[in-house]
This record gives structure tokens, sequence and C-alpha cells, in this order.
């Protein structure tokens, strides 16, 4: 029963972030509806995936290990995932003395005898100058700039919400809201969350952004 109220929980929390915040980003991988935007525009979203939580997750003050990375490097975790920051992507055409958007694709790959959830809403977090703050990764209007890149450069990407079975490689994205500055980002992968409080965290230098310059109309 406790494990019933906690799945339920989840899934409704899921649900209603997924519809006001990510529902604009592409948020599963079999679409069912869409929302009419501000613009006229119609973005069409799909429906939440709901990780698994177990009935005991782990307490967050349980010390955890942490996995440093750059953009570009491959890494491997415990033997249980090898991951790649492929490259982050800045969006230029935004007015970038209010605000940045960024997009880290990544490529995950399952090699335990597990599935692995990943979802952006619960698997990744973002430290901006030592701040965290679960908007970076989660902001509707990046989110639907994201969108509107991938569908312009007919890209099939889609943000990470998923179960990866074992063997099974994951691509995706993650969208990151940014300040017009910073002297220091953080993009923090946490793969066993709920499990264990181990953390890859992918140092986002400034110099190796990849830059799309055109308008996103």
């Amino acid at each position: 029963m406790k494990k019933m109220r906690q799945s339920t929980s989840l899934l409704l929390a899921a649900a209603l972030c997924c519809s006001a915040a990510l529902s604009l980003t592409g948020c599963a991988n079999n679409k069912n509806t869409s929302t009419p935007q501000n613009d006229g525009e119609t973005v069409s979203y799909e429906s939440a995936y709901t990780p698994e939580v177990p009935e005991n997750p782990v307490a967050e003050n349980v010390p955890g290990k942490e996995i440093k990375a750059e953009i570009g490097e491959e890494l491997t975790y415990d033997n249980k995932l090898s991951i790649r920051l492929n490259q982050v992507i800045e969006l230029d055409a935004v007015d970038k003395s209010q605000f940045r958007v960024l997009l880290a694709e990544m490529t995950i790959v399952n090699n335990s005898d597990k599935k692995i959830d990943c979802q952006t809403l619960t698997h990744f977090a973002a430290t901006i100058d030592d701040k965290s703050d679960d908007n970076i990764v989660r902001d509707v209007t990046a989110g639907v700039l994201a969108r509107k890149y991938y569908t312009k450069i007919n890209s099939s990407l889609q943000s990470f919400n998923q179960e990866i079975a074992p063997g099974e490689t994951a691509n995706g994205y993650v969208h990151i809201y940014a300040p017009s500055t910073w002297n220091d980002m953080k993009l923090i992968y946490k793969p066993y969350k709920y499990y264990n409080n181990d953390q890859i965290v992918f140092n986002i230098d400034e110099t190796k952004l990849t830059h799309y310059a055109e308008a996103l109309n």
C-alpha cells in the first residue's frame, strides 16, 4: 500500500510537472496530445514517464560518489553504464542580455543486467556559480526553443524521458536555461537516484560550446 501511494503520488507530480513545465519540450517518445501556445503555434507533447521509486529510497543526506567529466569525454560508471556528453549547443538567436539557452546532448549505454530509469525531471540537475535551481533544466521557455531547434534541423532527438533496458543505448538532450553570464556551470546526472546519491558532474566549459546562430521562427 505504501509503495502504491508513492507511485501514485509520483505519477501525479510527474504528470503535473510535465504538462506545466515540460509539455512543450517533447516529454516522451509517443505523442498523444498538443497544446496551443500564446503565439498561435501548436506544440505537440507526450505523456509523462514515471520512474520506479523503491519503497525505501535512499535519504538525501547519505554520501555519494562524484564523478567528474568534460564535454566530449566518455566515462564508465561502476561498469554499469557508459555516458558521453557529446556536445553542448548554444542557441544564439535569443536576447542574451536576458537569458541564454544551452542544449546538452548525451549518449547513455546501459551495460548492466537491469533497467535504468532516465528522466530529466528527476535524474538531472544543474548548478550555476554554485547555486542549484531545478528550473535550470525545466524552464518552459528553454524547452520551447529546444523543440523549435530540433524541428528546424529535422532531428528526432528528444529530452530524456524513458527507461533504458539492459544492453540498450539512449540518445537525448537536457535543455539549460542560463543567465547572461556565469563563471562556473555544472550539469549533474544521477543515474541511480532513489538508490544511491552518486552523481556524474559535467563541467560546462563556455569555450567548448557549439553555437547555432539561425533564427528559430
